[in-house]
């Protein structure tokens, strides 16, 4: 037990380091697995190579593969087989094959031992070990054909027969899922263990023999006791105890049986059905524990309630995002332990007769729980040995405890109070009516503050309202100063904007050349005074031919023309204002001695123009053409207008261009790139 916690320490502190010193994987750098590690099983996790495409060479071993890419799915730049999120950003394609190499070796110990690649994904992929294919898990092909699948019950088994480099590569395509241009994977996953094929078929009889009959011996055992007390309940329903203990036990008898349905998932399209069920399943489980114990023990029902309304919106959320639904209700399970161990003890306290019979069975098992996870913390911590203490039969003493300590609680309550129920049914009425009339009472009561506060309101409420027409007023005179007048009445009238799609619109990048140098001499407030200038005027320039501003970024001025009104002369406008600004620059040079050069890119094409995000929202534009536009401005030069090829086609019968020929582009390749001069005189 000990070596296996001080592996699992070691694998962790290699996952740390190679996180932070990104670790690559190459034909001239293999890893290196021992036989031990094998044993164990031992996670892929290097950065491998990877690329998006698809070639039956791809799997030989011979194939040249030092162009691609290593994997580097994540933000955080962390090399990973398992990366959560990778959303490509360019040549996405629905449908698109992904393949990764991973090089090898094994030591001597392993040579000619059966073997082989534990493999969980989202998807389908074909699996080559030194180019020849071992494995399928789904099936690659047309939307009819293709089958996506986790993992396979029982993955191939084969043989190294040397210790030479070894060339892993794995034909991939992922779950999908997107509109139009952009392509979402969802996630790109993949998990590699290599491992010995004998400890494997061992793991995986044990889990038949132990996990399953567990799991389904709990499973029948709660659902017959979750039956019995609901016929309880309809049988009596003031005892509405039975309910929730009903449920409890209903929801831990789904719980495990998702659990076995879980471990045996092959369809990762099934996975948001089991997962939802499971979250029923453990909120149902959190729901009747509190109903159950505050019906018991609790003074009021307030707090029920509650805690029931907390438990509906959790599960409410769930519908909009699974995730922070899960860490809520992590947070909700562990307040209802909480609050259990409270009432429990507090009526214990009070020599209550119930809590003695019901809440000793249920803090019997709690604090079996709570001594479990002590055990499990001080074994991680190597204080204490978990094998030498609990043995082999420690998980039959749990089960027993599980089984035994609510049954046998509940019924001895059921019995102690059917025997008192007769006894306490006068009282019970007394106490009714004497709380009726004081509920009454509190009614009356609320009736009147009610009232007085609504006449209060009332008078708050109409000096309110001419302060808020006049405040109405001035909002949207600055959303009109914001967002483009068609957008900003979308939004008065909706209360949301939609992104649109415009075909023919030009994009203009104005940027200052040596920026950070002429800040640093200039000083940071005479940088922001000349900055201010500069782009009031650009402002003007642009409100002159009809372009629509879209933000300033740094020193980079970024405009349109084509939207959200179309304009049939868009590039020809752009132009225009792209040569009044590079003659406001001219003109402001003869009077100032410090004002910074400036280069300017122009490309035409589509993009997407819409509101981001819902806080401080801004106005911005995406796409291909903006992308390129900015790599328009990126290669101009000092005074220059640098515009695309689509701009020049059709600006070239109005403006005089240079042509600059095909200039290698990052990300773009070679583009065709002109100088605009002048609007030809005979215009």
């Amino acid at each position: 037990m000990k070596k296996n916690l001080l592996f699992k320490f070691l694998f962790f502190a290699f996952i740390v380091l190679q996180t932070f010193s990104f670790a690559q994987n190459s034909r001239e750098k293999p890893r290196v697995f021992t036989n031990k590690e094998i044993k164990a099983g031992a996670s892929i996790d290097e950065a491998s190579k990877f690329f998006a495409g698809d070639n039956p060479a791809f799997a030989s071993v011979q194939f040249d593969d030092s162009s691609w890419e290593n994997v580097n799915f994540n933000s955080r730049k962390v090399y990973s087989w398992n990366p959560t999120n990778y959303n490509l950003k360019k040549d996405v394609k629905k449908d698109q094959i992904y393949w990764v190499r991973y090089y090898f070796k094994i030591d001597s110990a392993s040579v000619n031992q059966s073997l082989c690649f534990k493999i969980q994904q989202l998807g389908a992929s074909e699996v080559y070990l030194n180019g020849k294919k071992i494995e399928s898990i789904g099936k690659i092909g047309d939307e009819k054909s293709r089958e996506f699948r986790i993992k396979n019950r029982i993955p191939e088994l084969f043989t190294l027969d040397n210790t030479k480099v070894n060339v892993l590569a794995i034909r991939f395509l992922p779950i999908a899922a997107g509109k139009k241009k952009t392509i979402t994977l969802v996630p790109f996953a993949i998990g590699v263990e290599l491992a010995s094929a004998n400890e494997f078929i061992r793991d995986k009889i044990e889990e038949v023999q132990y996990f399953n009959f567990y799991t389904m011996l709990i499973c029948g055992i709660f659902g017959a006791l979750g039956f019995i007390h609901l016929l309880l309940f309809i049988f009596y329903r003031k005892a509405i105890y039975n309910l929730y203990f009903s449920t409890y036990n209903f929801s831990i008898s789904l719980m495990s049986y998702m659990i076995l349905l879980l471990s045996e998932i092959k369809n990762p399209l099934d996975i948001d059905s089991y997962t939802f069920f499971a979250f029923l399943s453990v909120m149902a489980f959190g729901t009747s524990l509190t109903g159950f114990v505050n019906t018991l023990f609790g003074r009021t029902k307030k707090r029920l309630k509650v805690m029931l309304i907390i438990s509906a919106c959790i599960f409410i959320l769930y519908y909009f995002s699974a995730a922070s639904a899960a860490s809520f209700a992590f947070f909700y399970l562990c307040f209802v332990a909480f609050e259990s161990f409270y009432l429990i003890i507090r009526a214990m306290i009070r020599r209550e007769k119930s809590a003695f019979i019901v809440g000793g069975g249920v803090l019997v098992f709690f604090l079996f729980i709570v001594m479990v996870i002590i055990f499990m913390f001080l074994n991680k911590l190597n204080t204490i040995d978990m094998g030498e203490i609990m043995g082999d039969d420690f998980m039959g003493y749990v089960m027993i405890f599980i089984f035994i300590s609510f049954p046998i609680s509940i019924s001895a309550y059921l019995a102690w109070q059917f025997a008192s129920t007769n006894l306490s049914l006068v009282k019970q009425l007394d106490e009714v009516n004497r709380l009726s009339d004081i509920n009454i009472k509190q009614e009356q009561e609320k009736q009147q503050i009610l009232q007085d506060q609504n006449d209060l309101l009332e008078k708050q409420v109409d000096e309110r309202t001419f302060e808020l027409q006049k405040e109405k007023q001035k909002t949207e005179n600055l959303l009109l100063n914001i967002l483009p007048h068609e957008v900003a009445e979308e939004l008065k009238e909706n209360g949301s904007s939609e992104a649109k799609y415009y075909d023919e619109v030009s994009v203009l990048f104005t940027d200052f050349v040596n920026f950070t140098q002429s800040s640093e001499k200039m000083g940071a407030e005479k940088m922001l005074v000349e900055l201010n200038e500069c782009f009031t005027a650009f402002d003007l320039i642009m409100e002159k031919h009809g372009l629509e501003k879209i933000k300033t970024i740094g020193d980079a001025y970024l405009a349109v023309c084509g939207l959200p009104m179309k304009n049939e002369c868009h590039a020809y406008k752009t132009v225009l204002v792209a040569l009044d600004i590079i003659d406001f620059i001219e003109e402001r040079k003869k009077t100032h001695s410090d004002v910074l050069d400036i280069r300017i890119g122009i490309n035409s094409g589509s993009l997407i123009a819409g509101i981001v995000g819902v806080k401080k929202f801004a106005y911005d534009i995406w796409g291909d053409t903006v992308n390129t536009a900015a790599r328009m401005e990126q290669n101009s030069q000092k005074g220059k207008i640098n515009i695309s090829e689509s701009t020049y086609q059709l600006v070239k019968d109005k403006i005089v261009c240079e042509y600059r020929g095909k200039i290698h582009t990052k990300g773009k390749g070679d583009m065709d790139m002109y100088f605009a001069l002048e609007t030809k005189k005979d215009l």
